[in-house]
């Protein structure tokens, strides 16, 4: 939850940042503080260095321009994400604590079809890359919400048991593909970068242990797996700002 309030906050001070800069850029304000090479790279010129959050996690990047129109990012995340999901299972109400990490180092690559442009799409890049997931996995402990009632008897859940489901991605590398705005200027040292894209994963793979009266509902880890071998679309929303070095 702490993650999720974050990167609310972030992105709002992003969209405030990103109306500010556009405002002065529209109305032609004084822009002598700025240097000029600021405005002729799609990204931080010449190298720039700054933290990101987003739906991949928290993390550190570094930009270097390539020329006027490409730019490289290395960066690296980590996200920690743990919640709880109230549900409802053959009619019974269920409570299922989600645990999640997904920590990766990535490279792309950015052309800026624009940067010799004026106006917002100046900043406009298309992006292909990809990271190494050293770390992507996931697990779900399941139990009944309320005690299970047998007859007059009324069975508390640690006796029912828990299913322990295990998600496990590979670590390998990950392709990626997406777009972005990188280099909006906010003034002569900071700027700000958008980007919205996806990773393609790997297949992954569920294991399933049970405790108690449940221990026999792990037969069901091959359907599972089976539900789940096509959602290998990891989406990037990412909010960043980065400090430029002149």
């Amino acid at each position: 939850m702490k993650f999720k309030f974050t990167f609310v906050v972030m992105m709002l001070f992003g969209l405030c940042s990103l109306f500010a800069s556009t405002s002065v850029l529209a109305n032609g304000s004084d822009r002598d503080s700025i240097p000029t090479s600021a405005y002729e790279y799609g990204y931080p010129y010449p190298v720039g260095l700054g933290v990101h959050v987003g739906t991949t996690g928290v993390g550190l990047h570094y930009y270097q321009p390539l020329g006027t129109h490409f730019g490289a990012r290395i960066a690296g995340s980590i996200m920690p994400f743990n919640t709880r999901i109230q549900g409802n299972y053959s009619g019974r109400d269920t409570r299922t604590n989600v645990f999640a990490k997904a920590h990766n180092v990535s490279l792309l690559f950015g052309w800026t079809p624009f940067a010799s442009r004026t106006g917002f799409f100046r900043s406009f890049n298309v992006q292909l890359g990809g990271a190494y997931f050293f770390k992507l996995d996931g697990r779900l402990e399941t139990r009944l919400a309320d005690p299970y009632q047998y007859g007059e008897i009324a069975v508390d859940p640690e006796y029912v048991g828990t299913i322990t489901t295990h998600v496990n991605w590979k670590e390998t590398v990950n392709p990626y593909a997406g777009i972005g705005w990188s280099n909006i200027v906010i003034d002569s040292r900071f700027s700000m970068n958008i980007d919205l894209g996806a990773y393609y994963l790997s297949k992954p793979s569920v294991l399933m242990e049970a405790s108690g009266l449940l221990e026999e509902n792990v037969a069901n880890a091959s359907r599972i797996e089976n539900n789940i071998r096509n959602y290998r679309y990891l989406p990037r929303v990412e909010i960043g700002f980065s400090y430029r070095f002149w």
